[in-house]
């Protein structure tokens, strides 16, 4: 059996350490990754924006070297979250666990992004001039965060 999941895509905002009840720091990255195939009625390439639950050192270091727009490389597990809430059905989801981030592009210290060109990274060039902007999904991201649903997010 395998549960591994690979995402290449933009980080949509900067991203922000907490700390657990337990005292271990976590994270939730939302980044936005391009399909493959274009939309049959706009002809135009769709964006998923996935919510990534980042832990201990990840977290620490994604906040640190990846700010809003940075392209990273995510493999991970997916996993199922069971929410018990009196008076309401349960309530079932899965998201996705990095265990493993690969910086594509980072910030540095002034702000700046920088692309990364080491062997490490889990990516080429034709793969990453491929990946869009933030420019190019500014209203996707606004809709997201304001819980608008698109028709192809209820009807995949």
């Amino acid at each position: 059996m395998l549960n591994q999941i690979i995402l290449i895509g933009r980080t949509v905002r900067d991203v922000e350490v907490k700390t657990a009840p337990n005292g271990r720091p976590f994270a939730i990255v939302t980044i936005a990754v391009q399909r493959s195939f274009r939309n049959q009625q706009t002809k135009a390439y769709d964006t998923d924006f996935i919510d990534v639950s980042l832990w201990g050192a990840t977290a620490e270091n994604v906040a640190k070297y990846a700010g809003k727009g940075s392209a990273i490389s995510i493999r991970g597990r997916v996993a199922n979250r069971v929410t018990d809430i009196p008076g309401h059905p349960t309530l079932h989801s899965a998201g996705v666990v990095a265990e493993q981030v690969s910086f594509i592009q980072t910030k540095a210290p002034d702000g700046m992004i920088v692309n990364n060109d080491d062997e490490e990274n889990l990516i080429d060039d034709k793969t990453f001039n491929s990946l869009p902007s933030t420019e190019d999904f500014e209203d996707e991201i606004q809709a997201n965060e304001n819980g608008i649903v698109s028709e192809d997010q209820v009807n995949p």
